[in-house]
């Protein structure tokens, strides 16, 4: 099988012919990916262009390749994968054909083993906040595909690929500059079969239903509306205070002055003067300091909760 993609049309073909849909492409139809139609260009090509660096910076790494890392995420996956990864194959393209009207294919970031021999597949991540459910499905349909097309060989190379063991997510925010590595459950193949069936016939693919009544769902949509709602305000006007504070600040240091109160008395403001602080970096002592890390590390219990996501931006709540 070879399988390609054309940049510039966004579109892969299958030993020559085009692919009906993308992995990306079915998920976005069905509802299964974050909608960000309100965000804008220059943002969204902001950060695709921020996610291809990366992207490349980590494929080079995996294909072995001698290069210096451009990006703090490269470093920080580089670095990772040396304790953790036997071997593993970047930007592995995959398709599978449901029906003869229904070729599906996609791009796996990364798929491979750990040193221990557990199979694994993953994605990397380089949005403001994790959508979980979304990665999940996405890692989940990728796995699938790759374990029907068996013993094929695509572009070249054997797969022979028998699912993974366990999904992972590198997550690189780009404010902190810092990776973190999240597990990712599974969705069901039970539930990734109705989904192909759903775009087989043409319909939209429905989720397992929560039973609940129906004046508490209301609610509950309401309430956790009026929260998104007030959290977008608090973003906005914390944006402006931020830059507000840094013009106080700047008075309060020319002029030599610790406190202020408003003109209508409504606030008090306090000058507080830099500090040097450390911190421990509990990702790093448990890379390379296991035993020291578990020795000094407390266990805590969570009770179970739910997940709140803004449908229309893809972020948690």
């Amino acid at each position: 099988m070879i399988i390609t993609f054309d940049k510039q049309t966004h579109t892969y073909a299958v030993n020559g012919d085009i692919a009906h849909i993308s992995v990306t492409e079915l998920l976005a139809k069905h509802g299964l990916s974050p909608n960000y139609d309100g965000v804008d260009k220059a943002t969204l090509t902001d950060a695709a262009e921020y996610g291809k660096t990366i992207h490349k910076d980590i494929e080079n790494f995996v294909s072995g390749v001698v290069y210096e890392p451009i990006t703090p995420a490269g470093e920080e996956f580089a670095e990772w994968a040396r304790t953790n990864l036997d071997c593993a194959v970047a930007e592995q393209m995959l398709a599978y054909e449901y029906a003869k009207d229904l070729v599906i294919a996609g791009t796996c970031d990364l798929l491979g083993y750990l040193k221990d021999g557990t199979p694994i597949m993953g994605d990397h991540k380089t949005t403001t906040s994790l959508n979980k459910e979304s990665v999940s499905w996405q890692v989940s349909l990728l796995d699938y595909m790759a374990r029907k097309l068996g013993k094929e060989t695509v572009n070249d190379r054997p797969l022979n690929w028998k699912g993974a063991a366990k999904f992972y997510c590198w997550h690189y925010d780009k404010k902190t500059q810092e990776m973190s590595v999240v597990e990712i459950e599974r969705v069901p193949d039970g539930e990734i079969e109705k989904l192909l069936e759903a775009e087989f016939k043409g319909e939209r693919y429905m989720r397992p239903l929560l039973v609940i009544d129906a004046e508490t769902a209301l609610r509950a949509e309401k309430v956790e509306a009026q929260l998104i709602a007030l959290k977008r305000q608090e973003e906005a006007a914390m944006a402006e205070a931020r830059a507000l504070r840094e013009v106080l600040c700047a008075a309060f240091e020319a002029q030599g002055i610790n406190s202020w109160t408003s003109p209508n008395g409504l606030i008090k403001v306090s000058y507080v003067p830099a500090t040097t602080s450390f911190q421990v970096d509990g990702t790093k002592l448990r890379r390379e300091q296991p035993a020291l890390f578990e020795k000094y590390a407390k266990c805590v219990q969570k009770k179970a909760y739910v997940r709140v996501y803004d449908r229309a931006g893809g972020d948690e709540q």
